[in-house]
């Protein structure tokens, strides 16, 4: 039986990345082998690529008791792909149409949602007496017209403080992880709290030039990969400026990337003088030959010059190496492989690795050479552990080089600080952790009903620190600050060894809106920078948005 249908063919906006829907999607891929078009390590996913899953699908090769994610299949994925219940007639006739939008109008050639964004968290950190709390308020709009044009936007304000291990962070590079600009704050509700206040937003809008093309432009985050960390492009860091080209066709999708970053922090300016820009151009071709693989290659530049863009990077074909030896230039190029295997029933591989540089005979001559950089990625989900429903582990592990994504082109704004390293807004493109680490993550979820999401997650990572010394893990510094060219050990500096454990369970009351409860251990052990624990318990609610975890 056909579950359901549309008829709309038009490209639409964006599901964001770390939506419940993800892990659902990634059920009906593995065990039911149920995932249309969609080359998964392309993130985020678009509303149109959902709505495409219904599609000539049906029902009968799920298992009959496996209830919850037949829901997913024909009510979610509908609100979602922006299906409206035209049995319904909503409050007003215009407000909760479905239970997914606020506000919404659907016409032949014009849709429009609205819907508002809340999250409202208050937790106490035993180690500081602190009051820790997060208040976030936004919007989101989105839509298309004539099945060509669409697009995106959303705001929101925050005012919130940061955990222990988080604020020496923002302190030393006046960011906030994931964040923009932000001032300082002083709570009026709660006596003695203060914090920071910024805001921030996304925006798009998006061309479907023809059946199987698209150009956009807007702020945004991407994210290349099947893994909880990207090696390759990661979306823990600020929003940027882009120009995205996307191709799909056969068993291929292609994307070229052209975008705008800023060398330093907002903070780091004086009053009202602009940012200085850098660029960088990336290129990523995927190919799908069954529902069960898939491998894709990766390429990066960041151009070694500020305010300054190299047009012969446009050339969205060519590989950039050869660009950069045609213009002589001295720019920080990355390739990277990433893949991904179902290959069992209820099992999925997935890895990548990333090059910055490599010498093969010095690989092999027992020197640890500092130039051959590069980082591994390797994963398993297994659905279904042990025969219990809808009991899902996850379990990761990155390692990458010291001096990784780092280069020697100095910003002629910050003394020491590289103009051409894979960052953006003094945040890592990729890993949060820069370079110099080697990481293990396990995650448990475990949803024993519709409404209730329950989730474990334990990380240990270890990584070499940079105690005045460029021992490689910061990638913002200029490579020519390291400490050798040979005897460069995996996890030197100051070494850290970090471990936590977080426990969470979300109950969704209605459609999107969630009751969290948080309760989270985390140890770090440093023997030269001292050691930082941190004791946690939280609770809020959220509305159509989910939570950011900071655990690094």
């Amino acid at each position: 039986m056909i579950c359901f249908s549309f008829n709309s063919e038009g490209q639409s906006s964006y599901i964001h990345n770390g939506h419940n829907i993800y892990h659902h999607l990634d059920r009906l891929d593995v065990l039911y082998q149920i995932n249309g078009d969609i080359h998964s390590s392309f993130k985020p996913y678009a509303r149109s690529d959902v709505r495409a899953l219904s599609k000539n699908h049906d029902c009968s090769s799920m298992d009959h008791n496996d209830h919850i994610l037949q829901h997913y299949f024909m009510q979610d994925l509908s609100f979602l792909a922006d299906s409206l219940y035209e049995s319904q007639k909503g409050f007003l006739k215009s407000f909760y149409k479905s239970p997914a939008h606020f506000f919404e109008i659907k016409e032949p050639d014009f849709s429009l949602v609205i819907n508002p964004i809340l999250n409202f968290q208050i937790g106490y950190e035993s180690e500081n007496d602190d009051v820790i709390f997060l208040n976030k308020r936004g919007i989101e709009l989105y839509g298309t017209l004539d099945e060509k044009l669409y697009f995106y936007t959303n705001f929101h304000e925050n005012q919130s403080n940061f955990l222990n291990y988080i604020t020496p962070f923002i302190d030393k590079y006046k960011a906030i992880p994931g964040q923009g600009n932000y001032k300082p704050y002083q709570s009026a509700v709660f006596e003695g709290a203060s914090g920071f206040d910024y805001s921030n937003a996304q925006a798009y809008l998006g061309y479907k030039i023809s059946k199987h093309s698209l150009l956009e432009l807007g702020h945004n985050k991407q994210f290349v990969g099947n893994g909880m960390r990207s090696l390759l492009l990661g979306d823990s860091g600020q929003n940027y400026f882009y120009l995205k080209f996307n191709v799909r066709f056969w068993k291929i999708e292609y994307q070229s990337l052209f975008t705008e970053l800023s060398s330093i922090s907002a903070r780091q300016t004086v009053n009202t003088e602009l940012l200085p820009k850098k660029y960088m151009a990336s290129h990523y071709l995927s190919f799908k030959p069954s529902k069960k693989f898939e491998i894709g290659l990766f390429e990066s530049v960041v151009y070694s010059r500020e305010n300054h863009f190299e047009f012969q990077y446009l050339n969205p074909v060519i590989l950039y190496r050869t660009a950069e030896h045609y213009l002589d230039s001295p720019d920080n190029v990355l390739i990277g492989l990433n893949g991904k295997w179902n290959i069992f029933s209820r099992i999925s591989l997935y890895g990548q690795f990333v090059l910055d540089e490599f010498n093969f005979s010095e690989f092999f001559d027992g020197t640890n050479w500092w130039g051959n950089k590069y980082g591994i990625q390797a994963g398993l989900k297994y659905f279904n552990v042990l025969g219990v429903k809808n009991l899902d582990l996850q379990t990761e592990f990155n390692r990458v080089r010291p001096y990784t994504y780092s280069h020697f082109q100095e910003s002629e704004e910050i003394q020491g600080i590289s103009v051409s390293s894979y960052s953006h807004f003094y945040q890592p493109l990729a890993h949060p952790l820069g370079a110099n680490f080697s990481e293990v993550i396990f995650k448990l979820r475990y949803q024993p009903t519709r409404r209730l999401i329950l989730e474990g997650r334990y990380l240990y990572t270890v990584v070499g620190r940079d105690n005045n010394t460029n021992f490689g893990s910061d990638i913002l510094l200029l490579n020519t600050t390291r400490t050798d060219d040979y005897g460069i050990l995996q996890h030197q500096g100051a070494r850290s060894e970090i471990q936590n454990l977080s426990l969470d369970m979300s109950y969704e009351l209605f459609y999107n809106f969630f009751i969290d409860l948080q309760v989270m251990l985390r140890k770090d052990t440093n023997l030269e920078l001292g050691n930082t624990n941190t004791t946690f318990i939280n609770s809020g609610i959220r509305y159509n948005i989910h939570n950011t975890k900071i655990d690094y």
